[in-house]
């Protein structure tokens, strides 16, 4: 007879373990089901809370009302170095986009690590074969690019005052240029842009010579919407009624007196126009931008303080003004190719509608203007010497009975620094897309803050960096097996 001690009879019965393991099975079932319908109400409920100092903040009632309206996917892709500075609020700004509208797709392409990648999104809209550290939005086949230079804002004001040599970024502009760009592809609303022709400028048909203005133009037709065309002003020809931006880019022959009044006049009825004027340019157009509130000398500007690399030169001083401000150290300088000096003046017939010409690109204060002699020696008794202006921004509002508003010009100095050579440095392409923004009425969108930025330092010794080392790499690791023996020092007695 067995043993009752020494076979005891099974602890749970088969209808114990029938019961123990369908309760399990309910209990499983039960908690998927509060997961799903807690998931469930949360996407038809959704509601975004953060609680840390460095908060999320909202998107503007504008931008939502824009993402709302979408109705066909708007791809964004976050083409961009993880490592840079802006990443992460880039990042944290678009899934607020997504969050917004099941309509707006993110992606990411980290141009360092996934090069196939990166090649086939160039090659899909078009970007140069250098392009890097860009937001590209694509909604259909129209595709709208803003670059890491229109995504700060930077303090130079002790810049320029000669008290600091360093520029700090104060905010994050992200969102307006987000939004900006999203209404840009959205809108039906089709600008033109007339090429002035018939005086040795810039041949704007042609992107493989270093001086030509093929990716200029492509950089406006395809970033910006603008639809260019070629103009001359000969005869009884005028600017176009539909002329939304004109560009006059390096003369060299001379305006007939004729041309020069059809320039007024455009500019008069609120025209908007992109002046640029090299040396040695005989365009004659200096009476008229003196009535416009500019001086242009007849002169050469250099900077010690600029880097310069043969003709060279790079400037970093830049004026507060919508078309600079999101320029600083860190995207470097304007590089010219020996500008020449324009200046704000006292402009004829002040009053309301006297023009604001306000100085966007500087020398710093080693700056010279030296008069075009054969010699090009500084003399002090001609020439000027300190913080020189090469570009400005001219705005005339006020204008009654205008349809188009404000009259609006950018001259800078200098032609060749928008070429298809020049133009690859960093902050000419930024300056250009920055100028034609302005231009057409396509900056900053009104009523979306720049969000703050705020930039932790940490600076620690040699002695604190070794003992962080060891913490990491020994202690926690060390505190981990220490416990785990303790544990089982203890299973063992």
């Amino acid at each position: 007879m067995p043993d009752g001690l020494q076979n005891p009879a099974p602890s749970f019965s088969a209808a114990r373990k029938f019961g123990a393991g369908l309760g399990l099975l309910v209990g499983v079932v039960a908690m998927v089901a509060i997961v799903l319908m807690v998931n469930l109400i949360a996407t038809r409920y959704f509601r975004r809370m953060s609680f840390s100092e460095d908060r999320v903040p909202p998107l503007a009632p504008v931008t939502l009302q824009v993402v709302g309206a979408l109705t066909n996917d708007l791809h964004v892709t976050l083409f961009y170095d993880p490592d840079e500075t802006l990443y992460t609020p880039i990042l944290q700004t678009l899934r607020q986009y997504a969050a917004a509208s099941p309509r707006v797709k993110i992606s990411t392409v980290n141009y360092l690590t996934e090069p196939a990648e990166a090649e086939r999104t160039k090659l899909a809209v078009k970007l140069p074969p250098n392009t890097k550290d860009v937001v590209i939005f694509t909604l259909g086949e129209r595709s709208r690019i803003v670059r890491q230079g229109e995504l700060s804002e930077y303090d130079t004001n002790e810049l320029l005052a000669g008290k600091s040599r360093n520029v700090t970024r104060k905010s994050f502009t992200g969102e307006s240029y987000f939004t900006s760009a999203i209404i840009t592809l959205m809108e039906n609303r089709k600008l033109h842009t007339y090429y002035l022709r018939g005086h040795k400028e810039h041949d704007p048909t042609t992107a493989i010579t270093p001086t030509g203005y093929g990716k200029f133009i492509e950089l406006i037709q395809r970033g910006y919407g603008l639809t260019p065309f070629e103009l001359t002003l000969g005869g009884t020809n005028e600017v176009p009624a539909d002329c939304s931006l004109l560009i006059v880019a390096g003369p060299f022959a001379p305006l007939h007196a004729d041309e020069v009044n059809q320039l007024n006049n455009y500019l008069s009825r609120g025209g908007r126009a992109l002046v640029l004027i090299p040396q040695n340019s005989n365009a004659g157009l200096e009476l008229l931008l003196r009535a416009w509130g500019v001086e242009l000398g007849d002169d050469v500007v250099t900077d010690a303080n600029g880097v310069r690399d043969g003709s060279y030169v790079i400037l970093s001083y830049y004026g507060d003004h919508e078309i600079t401000r999101p320029f600083g150290k860190t995207q470097g300088g304007l590089v010219l190719a020996t500008p020449r000096s324009v200046t704000p003046r006292a402009p004829t017939g002040q009053g309301s509608d006297a023009p604001q010409v306000k100085p966007l690109v500087a020398t710093s204060p080693a700056g010279k203007a030296i008069g075009r002699r054969a010699s090009l020696q500084f003399d002090p008794r001609e020439d000027r010497v300190g913080v020189i202006p090469v570009a400005v921004a001219v705005e005339r509002g006020g204008l009654r009975n205008i349809e188009g508003g404000s009259t609006r010009m950018v001259v800078v100095g200098e032609s060749f620094f928008l070429g298809n050579t020049m133009l690859e440095n960093a902050v000419n392409r930024d300056f250009a897309a920055n100028a034609v923004n302005w231009l057409v009425d396509r900056p900053r969108l009104v009523g979306v803050a720049a969000r703050p930025v705020r930039e932790y330092i940490f600076n620690m010794s040699d002695a604190q960096m070794r003992s962080v080392q060891f913490i990491l790499m020994l202690g926690i690791p060390g505190g981990i097996l220490g416990l785990g023996l303790l544990v089982w020092f203890r299973r063992q007695m």
